[in-house]
């Protein structure tokens, strides 16, 4: 296996993830959650990143404007067979967050693309998880 697919298939663990994005998140926000619910968060945090994992594959400037934006993503999730008017509104922010994170690290030159997926992902969740942390302050 190469260099860059090891790298990519060990980025997209969502478990593992999850974890760094939750116990960050805690961190940043001083959140202090029940294990129940933080296992809520977790959970609802896994599924948005499946979702972000399909959108991600189709994202890029879609529609021609120069920009990653929320048309580019209406357009990933279409392509993706999602639903974007079926999407949480905690997770539209969060993939905005997460497309502008994938895209900055597209750019980089040899592992950007390889990185771009796993980047989008992971900065999705985190921004997820933060949204819903802070809900429960």
């Amino acid at each position: 296996m190469s260099f860059l697919n090891n790298l990519k298939s060990k980025s997209l663990d969502y478990g593992k993830l999850v974890n760094i994005a939750f116990d960050k998140a805690v961190q940043k926000t001083g959140a202090v959650v029940e294990s129940n619910v933080a296992q809520k968060i977790k959970t609802q945090t896994l599924a948005a990143m499946k979702t972000a994992g399909a959108i991600a594959k189709n994202v890029s400037d879609l529609n021609g404007d120069g920009k990653v934006d929320v048309e580019d993503l209406k357009i990933a999730a279409q392509k993706a067979g999602i639903a974007w008017d079926k999407i949480d509104p905690e997770l539209k922010t969060a993939l905005l967050a997460g497309g502008a994170a994938g895209v900055g690290v597209n750019v980089i030159p040899i592992v950007g693309q390889a990185m771009a997926v796993p980047t989008f992902i992971g900065a999705t969740a985190y921004v997820f998880v933060i949204g819903k942390l802070n809900k429960l302050k």
